[in-house]
């Protein structure tokens, strides 16, 4: 049994440039069938599709399937290419290809999808267009999104931050006015202007705008529309002198892929022109099908040459694409449903592709090398991008300075990568890149900032009178503008117009309106200001401080000596002294009979000689080696705080000292004193809102001077406690104002930065500008400029306590404290492990009964370690004797028991004799004398029996 007839129907749509109808088909087996193909339109075209089907033909022929090309004409109107459509969708075709434009492939995928039959499009780049709209769709050139990228990191490299957009006004043109924008704004660029070209518009419209065009500031414009439209926008443009220096003009690929069809008279008003266009790598296929294409048009054309483009590969490709999903086809059914549409007689003739989907899926997968490159699916498009950057140099064409890649992995957030640009020709023919910007035509873009002029505080705008007028002379914050203007990559002309309502609010609103374009002056960054207007980087230091009279120390007080440390020092010192004598108690107490006897006289121990240490005068003997480290780290405490107290009151005493009236912001608002600040500001709407202070405390004022006369006042007199105001205004005031000082903490604001409307394109590049200011010396030259610190600021700006706390002193403490517990921690762990061992109470008792015994354990005395007495060297006298120095070689020693002790001790008190110098000697005679001596001078060391005493 045979094959079936098989009917494979690929329908193309080009633009018209001539009619007339060919048949490519022929019967080589006898299961196919000839069909006959429509209009011919665009030979150039035409001429890739045949020869790509004839190779596609020779790949199919063992599977016995034929593509036949039926073409229709649709005149570049996107309605016959509906109607087209339609018709070819009646034959029942499995695949189509083309139409050539944007708007023409929108309506047709349409029609595509409804029928489930793939559509694969050659030239359409029209972002809109995707298989997430179109699931039957898949396009072989790449998106307009991804040359606006291209385009994007073109003006990045450059530097330029505004450029003008000119389209054609269709959807062509404005379909990829939303991927410009977002890619620019990606790189910190913006559009400052769209230019809507009409596609039929002659000389004088295109004049006209453009004359437009020239008044503006930005000199960056990306054009995107037709070839033809093109070169009529660039010959009006070198014509009027568009094509000079400091002019930068980028065309998209929609007119640089036709440069190679534009004449000399085209290319030399593009000169100095750069291009985006598709990178297709030369290879050998590709040299084989240009020498096919002029030879195969040549003989259907002949005298008319052609000009091959991109979309010529693209088409080659689209047939090739096609023929390779059918390669993988497993079997010959092509099946068609009749359309289920309840709509009109020729959408109900329809024929629905069955395997649709399944060919879908094919040509989705397709992965091979064609003419115009690697050629693999991801979502619809083709993986990978690459543009060539392409610069016009004249009459003699264009040449290639850059590429820009994108990478295979189709993410559609890639920025892509540019390579480094080779020496480009600007127009003009100039080497020099652009500024991309320069100084508009039209003066009447000037800037109208307002800037609030006040009767104090001249430091930060200064004004002079100029006959009925007041004219913005200087300042601080003029100045800063000033030199912010310059540093902006553009020129801005700006004008400033005094504003006298001291109500800042107000001011706000008025640039809110547009009444202003912005507002530059002492204005603060607040949160509820940002909600109608931007504000810049501040270019001032933020803060809300409280400035206070200086009163003289009182250092004649019977308390002084109490000032050089705070409580919290008082009392943590007496806290360590007694901590420390509780700790020597504990450690020596079971082995020291100084440290024992009753409850009171181990207290008064106790307290002694921690307090004694003050003045190194403890005369207690320690015996335990951990006490005595205890001792040492405590006596260097000691050391350290005795000579700092004496160091603080010898300042206290003998020095001028100068203190705040007011210790700090909580005691302020405690005593409910009444408290100033700048009348116009937002400070008091601040301190009721976040400081809690009551209106009625609340006195605004004007002036420094002001301020000075309520502070001097007091707020027993009618004047203030204390003068709350933002950072600058109080530098101000207390570099002029001596006996004043800023206390307490600082609260934050914002500080001040400029003022602009809601959106405006200005605040981004005078933010940067403010921060490369704030970077360098010229900031600081400015504000030495302004604000000049007197002597009398650098006395009184800020006066530090003089009193000694806890902030200084923790570490010593944190040093004694540990050597204390570890001490302790040691002790009772030797202690308990002593219990253990000797501890006669039975393991079943109770707690009770064990703690008891531990206390009693503890409490109870260690036996001292063994002695032996050894006269002190000293000078004794008898009156029986001369008694010289006293020699140990010469003095005999002795060894009684206790009762021999206590017999010598009565014989002593009972003798006669008495030692007038203090010495001692031996006598030559046999028999021995008892030794008289005064218990005072001997020293108990070595060893000596011991005898245990009991508690």
């Amino acid at each position: 049994m045979g094959f079936p007839k098989l009917n494979i129907i690929i329908s193309i749509f080009i633009l018209p440039s001539c009619y007339g109808a060919t048949v490519f088909a022929a019967a080589e087996q006898e299961n196919v069938t000839e069909i006959d193909i429509g209009v011919i339109v665009g030979n150039e075209i035409q001429t890739a599709l045949e020869l790509a089907a004839e190779d596609v033909n020779r790949l199919l022929a063992s599977s016995q399937l034929r593509l036949l090309l039926h073409f229709q004409d649709s005149n570049g109107d996107p309605i016959q290419a509906a109607s087209a459509g339609v018709e070819l969708l009646q034959r029942g075709i499995v695949a189509m290809i083309g139409p050539q434009t944007s708007q023409e492939t929108g309506f047709v995928a349409q029609l595509c999808d409804h029928a489930q039959v793939p559509m694969v499009s050659f030239s359409a780049t029209d972002p809109l267009l995707s298989s997430h709209r179109c699931p039957f769709f898949i396009r072989l050139p790449h998106s307009d999104a991804v040359q606006m990228r291209a385009i994007a990191e073109l003006v990045k490299q450059y530097g330029w931050r505004k450029v003008v957009a000119v389209y054609a006004d269709n959807d062509y043109g404005s379909g990829a006015l939303s991927s410009l924008s977002e890619s620019l704004q990606a790189v910190g660029s913006e559009i400052a202007y769209k230019s809507a070209i009409p596609t039929d518009a002659n000389r004088v419209f295109i004049t006209g705008e453009l004359y437009k065009l020239m008044t503006m500031q930005p000199r960056v414009f990306v054009v995107h529309m037709t070839p033809e439209l093109g070169k009529g926008l660039f010959s009006v443009a070198c014509e009027i002198g568009m094509m000079a220096d400091e002019y930068v003009w980028i065309i998209t690929d929609g007119i640089s892929t036709a440069l190679d069809a534009f004449d000399a008279s085209a290319l030399r008003s593009m000169r100095g022109v750069l291009g985006t266009r598709s990178y297709i790598p030369r290879s050998a296929e590709l040299d084989n099908f240009d020498s096919r294409w002029k030879q195969r048009l040549g003989t259907q054309n002949p005298g008319k040459p052609g000009k091959l483009s991109i979309y010529t590969y693209y088409a080659y490709d689209a047939v090739s694409m096609i023929g390779s999903a059918l390669q993988k086809w497993d079997n010959r059914v092509f099946s068609f449903s009749k359309s289920p549409s309840n709509g009109t007689t020729e959408l109900k003739d329809v024929k629905i592709f069955r395997q649709g989907d399944r060919l879908m899926h094919l040509l989705s997968q397709t992965d091979f090398r064609g003419l115009s490159g690697h050629l693999r699916v991801e979502g619809g498009e083709i993986a990978g991008a690459r543009y060539e950057i392409l610069n016009v140099v004249g009459e003699s064409g264009y040449h290639k300075v850059g590429l820009w890649t994108k990478g295979d992995a189709g993410i559609s957030e890639d920025a892509g990568n540019l390579s480094r640009l080779e020496s480009v020709t600007w127009p003009g023919g100039s080497r020099t890149v652009p500024k991309g910007w320069a100084t508009p035509v039209n003066r009447q873009n000037v800037l109208r900032i307002a800037v609030p002029i006040k009767r104090v505080f001249n430091q930060f705008v200064e004004t002079t009178p100029s006959g009925k007028e007041t004219v913005v002379s200087g300042g601080f914050v003029i100045d800063v503008f000033n030199e912010v203007v310059k540093r902006l990559p553009y020129a801005l002309p700006y004008k400033f117009i005094p504003y006298r309502n001291i109500k800042i609010d107000d001011l706000v609103l008025k640039v809110f309106t547009k009444e202003f374009d912005a507002a530059v002056g002492d204005v603060s960054i607040l949160a509820n200001r940002s909600n109608y207007v931007d504000f810049t980087q501040p270019f001032s230091e933020s803060g809300l401080v409280m400035v206070v009279p200086i009163k003289k120390a009182d250092s004649s007080n019977a308390w002084a000596f109490l000032r050089p440390f705070t409580l919290s020092m008082w009392i943590a010192t007496f806290a360590f002294f007694l901590f420390t004598g509780v700790v020597v108690w504990v450690l020596e107490h079971k082995r020291n009979k100084t440290f024992r006897g009753n409850l009171r006289n181990q207290v008064l121990t106790c307290i002694w000689f921690s307090f004694s240490t003050l003045f190194f005068v403890q005369r207690e003997r320690i015996v335990s080696s951990l006490a005595r480290g205890v001792v040492i780290v405590w006596l260097f405490v000691v050391l350290i705080l005795t000579s700092s107290y004496t160091a603080s009151l010898t300042s206290i005493l003998t020095v001028k000292q100068m203190e705040p009236a007011i210790a700090d912001v909580q005691s302020l608002i405690g005593s409910r004193a009444p408290v100033g600040y700048q009348k116009g500001s937002f400070v008091g709407r601040y301190l009721q809102e976040q400081l809690g202070i009551h209106p009625s405390q609340l006195h605004d004022y004007s002036s420094p001077e002001d301020y000075a006369t309520a502070l001097s006042k007091g707020p027993k007199n009618g004047g203030v406690a204390a003068i709350f105001d933002e950072i600058p205004y109080i530098r101000v005031f207390v570099s002029t104002h001596c006996g004043y000082t800023t206390i307490g903490p600082t609260y934050r604001t914002g500080g001040f930065g400029f003022v602009f409307p809601k959106g405006s394109s200005f605040v981004s590049d005078v933010s940067k500008a403010v921060l490369d200011l704030s970077e360098s010396s010229e900031m600081q030259r400015i504000q030495n400029k302004w604000f000049n610190m007197t002597a009398c600021t650098k006395a009184g700006a800020q006066v530090d306590s003089d009193r000694l706390s806890m902030e200084s002193f923790w570490g010593l403490y944190l040093i004694t404290g540990t050597a204390s517990i570890v001490a302790l921690l040691l002790f009772v762990g030797r202690q308990v492990y002593g219990y253990t061992r000797h501890s006669s109470v039975p393991s079943n008792s109770s707690i009770t009964t064990h703690v008891k015994s531990f206390v009693n354990y503890m409490d109870r005395r260690e036996p001292s370690s063994p002695r032996r007495k050894i006269f002190r060297t000293g000078q004794y006298s008898n009156s029986n004797y001369n008694i010289g120095n006293y020699n140990p070689n010469d003095a005999p020693e002795f060894r009684t028991s206790m009762e021999e002790r206590e017999m010598s001790m009565r014989t002593i008190s009972t003798s006669s004799a008495s030692f007038s110098q203090g010495g001692c000697s031996s006598g030559t005679s046999s028999s021995r004398r008892p030794w008289v001596y005064r218990s005072r001078d001997v020293d108990y060391i070595a060893e000596e029996d011991a005898q245990y005493e009991g508690p």
